[in-house]
């Protein structure tokens, strides 16, 4: 399995975790890059995927993709949704971390 994790600075302020992720959400609900990981998720488990908020304006999302393959062919779509979040001045920043092979148990 290999996991990323993203810091996504959000250009406003939210009290919850729900608040930032429908915020997200619908800008990014039908991009290509959601929907690829709604598949994965929806084949291989919607634990794959999560989101922990640290107030007011960041997240970090954790995804875990099942191979090698799977990631990357995730990363032109990912890549794509970050210039669309600048681009639409959604977003401060989102940094990925490089990926990381852990054992699934």
């Amino acid at each position: 399995m290999i996991v990323t994790n993203s810091v996504i600075k959000v250009k406003r302020e939210f009290k919850t975790k729900n608040e930032i992720k429908e915020y997200l959400y619908s800008f990014i609900g039908n991009h290509s890059f959601r929907q690829y990981n709604q598949k994965i998720a929806n084949d291989y488990g919607e634990n794959l995927f999560s989101m922990t908020f640290v107030p007011p304006d960041t997240v970090v999302l954790t995804q875990r993709y099942p191979t090698y393959e799977t990631y990357y062919d995730s990363l032109p779509l990912r890549n794509e949704i970050i210039r669309f979040m600048t681009n639409k001045d959604i977003i401060e920043y989102y940094k990925p971390s490089e990926p990381i092979e852990v054992e699934d148990d």
